[in-house]
């Protein structure tokens, strides 16, 4: 497919609205909040532009890039959140105007470093971690990938950094070797610091006594036993993965979860391959899942929690397509279909075209906005967006509108119930 295909919905820079216009909820989880038998609600963000795409641990350069999200791509066990530390860099955001304070007791490690290959969706090998967990609460995690780049995590497990947020560190070992290194907060609980092929830290790490990390506004320490071994086991991990001697765990989560992979089913789409979207650079990938529909159709979902300022799901798919005009250098030629209210949810069709440089590019579009009622607790309603694409250059653009079609009719279908009340006893699922 020409990468010129993939051009208007990548890594969803179509739906930066102004900032302040789109919020994430407060509420549960996206997936928690995904209705019995009432169409798919799959993990996804929405970031402000000034914010950028939000980066994951797991992906590895000289700075932290993007990543999946942290709902569609669950971190090592050394970067998960548990119960709130008692000494811990702070919570807040990074700020580069903090400065940090006295370092406490150094971290003595718990129990041993575990060393792992972590793999993509498909099954294949992707890169390996090595993590452990230190007594003063806070968690340390290795990645290294087979182009031998390394990225290093530090996990505050309770914290609630804002996803996507950067800052300048200091890092240092026993007060000798010492960086300023770029960092991004890849999950609320965890800051992803780029050490690329720094040959002399790493070494440090792997011999030295004491790694200290200066945070904006606090400072984490951690004595660093047993890393000779862990390091040297990670560069075992990577070359065996590379060589493919590497005995690899079970993808965490299917290429296509199963409730989307019905659902394609149920319009008829059911000789859709699946693409492992966690293979593809992270600011190319179509959306949350995709798949492809003969050779030329790129079919993909994208979720978005919506917050109220947002207004209506009439207003927001107009600034959604709106937005998407930014991505196209040529003429662009948007066409929606009035809303249709059901009693589940709220479904839009509809199509943007762009011919730049005389390629025509089509993209058929699907919009489904559920609502559900704010609960006891809840700041605001979880409103969720979901965008269903297919792009396809104008010659395939028939084909593109047919899956749009055939996704609209299972939706209306499963969208005739009303959705079950949250806490109320939800019907089997479909």
């Amino acid at each position: 497919m020409s990468s010129a295909v993939a051009r208007l919905l990548l890594a969803g820079a179509a739906f930066s609205i102004a900032g302040t216009a789109v919020a994430q909820s407060n509420s549960a989880p996206a997936q928690q909040q995904q209705p019995a038998a009432g169409g798919l609600i799959l993990p996804g963000t929405v970031q402000s532009p000034q914010q950028g795409p939000s980066p994951a641990a797991g992906t590895i350069g000289q700075q932290p890039q993007a990543a999946p999200r942290p709902q569609q791509q669950q971190a090592p066990a050394a970067a998960r959140p548990q119960q709130a530390p008692a000494a811990a860099p702070s919570a807040a955001a990074p700020s580069a105007a903090a400065q940090p304070s006295a370092p406490s007791k150094p971290g003595v490690l718990k129990g041993q470093w575990q060393v792992e290959p972590e793999v993509f969706t498909d099954g294949t090998f992707k890169m390996c971690s090595a993590g452990a967990e230190f007594d003063n609460r806070l968690h340390l995690l290795f990645l290294r990938n087979p182009a031998k780049r390394t990225q290093m995590v530090l996990g505050i497990p309770g914290a609630q950094m804002p996803p996507g947020q950067r800052a300048e560190i200091n890092v240092s070992v026993d007060d000798k070797v010492k960086r300023t290194l770029g960092a991004v907060v890849s999950q609320p609980n965890a800051l992803a610091i780029g050490l690329g092929d720094d040959a002399e830290l790493l070494k440090a790490i792997g011999s030295g006594s004491v790694l200290k990390i200066d945070v904006p506004g606090d400072t984490a320490s951690f004595q660093l036993k047993g890393t000779t071994k862990a390091l040297s086991d990670l560069t075992t991990c990577v070359d065996q993965g590379v060589a493919g001697t590497l005995k690899l765990p079970a993808p965490r989560e299917p290429v296509i979860a199963p409730p989307l992979a019905k659902l394609l089913v149920d319009a008829g789409l059911q000789n859709a391959r699946a693409i492992p979207v966690d293979k593809i650079p992270p600011q190319q990938r179509p959306g949350d899942y995709a798949w492809q529909i003969g050779d030329k159709v790129l079919g993909a979902v994208r979720s978005f929690p919506i917050g109220e300022a947002a207004g209506d799901f009439s207003k927001v798919t107009d600034t959604y397509v709106e937005q998407l005009k930014k991505s196209c250098t040529g003429t662009y030629t948007p066409n929606m279909a009035a809303v249709e209210n059901l009693p589940a949810y709220k479904l839009r069709t509809g199509s943007v075209a762009c011919d730049a440089e005389g390629q025509k590019i089509h993209v058929s579009l699907l919009m489904q906005f559920i609502e559900l009622p704010k609960q006891q607790g809840q700041e605001q309603a979880v409103r969720v967006l979901n965008v269903y694409s297919h792009e396809a250059t104008d010659a395939e653009k028939a084909q593109a509108d047919g899956a749009t079609q055939g996704l609209a009719k299972a939706l209306r279908e499963k969208g005739k119930e009303p959705l079950p009340t949250p806490g109320a006893a939800a019907p089997k699922a479909q």
